[in-house]
């Protein structure tokens, strides 16, 4: 028994060969890991050099994908803005063929029920014609084209005009600002319904949101090169 005690002391021989087998397995370690270590050291310098192209790299790239997310943002509000004004002038021109009378003593209600079922905002302009173009009923706020022809009011919308909904939805000018249009004659050509809106109101809520995304990324790109100064000083 205290053969074996001294066998395993500190001091005796199996502890003396365990003592070797962990220091040779740290040797080993050792010199395994010791050219991957040598390789980082010597890859240092072209991994320093290397941060700044990787930040500038990282910047234009989360640029690139906002910026085209932005792009597809006002594509998509587009298309919606020009379906809800095709849709709402087709609509009051099917009912005007239905019903004539409707684009005259029922003209304001025809107007105030379309404008409800799109769900258009106060920028909305809905208008209804006589066969020579002349505004014979207008949307409250518009009450200045009362009486005056539209066609002279609209600027580019000449096709409008003239084939109605084959057109689809255009851009036109009005007293200098852009705007969508879109225009559907009556059975019997003898009255048009219009639908326009300013393009400003269409895309100010997209225009926020630009101008949120610059600012934020304008901000992480500071905070970037600020860490990136403080790096090599």
């Amino acid at each position: 028994m205290a053969k074996a005690d001294a066998w395993g002391a500190p001091g005796g021989k199996a502890f003396a060969r365990r003592k070797a087998r962990s220091d040779g397995l740290a040797g080993n370690t050792r010199l395994i890991a010791e050219p991957t270590y040598q390789r980082l050291l010597a890859a240092e310098p072209f991994l320093r050099r290397s941060i700044p192209a990787l930040i500038v790299v990282f910047l234009i790239i989360i640029a690139a994908l906002r910026f085209l997310s932005l792009m597809n943002e006002h594509d998509e509000i587009e298309r919606d803005a020009k379906a809800v004004l095709a849709l709402a002038a087709g609509q009051m021109a099917q009912a005007i063929t239905a019903d004539p009378s409707t684009a005259g003593a029922n003209a304001i209600g025809l107007l105030e029920n379309t404008s409800r079922q799109g769900a258009m905002g106060r920028a909305h302009v809905l208008a209804i014609t006589d066969s020579n173009c002349k505004v014979i009923a207008v949307s409250p706020l518009s009450t200045g084209w009362q009486g005056r022809a539209l066609d002279s009011l609209v600027l580019g919308g000449q096709p409008l005009f003239m084939f109605g909904d084959r057109a689809g939805v255009m851009d036109v000018s009005i007293a200098g600002q852009d705007w969508f249009a879109a225009v559907s004659l009556s059975g019997n050509r003898k009255n048009a319904a219009a639908v326009l809106v300013p393009q400003e109101a269409v895309f100010d809520n997209w225009r926020k949101s630009m101008s949120l995304n610059v600012t934020l990324f304008v901000l992480t790109a500071g905070v970037l090169i600020v860490i990136l100064y403080a790096y090599f000083g």
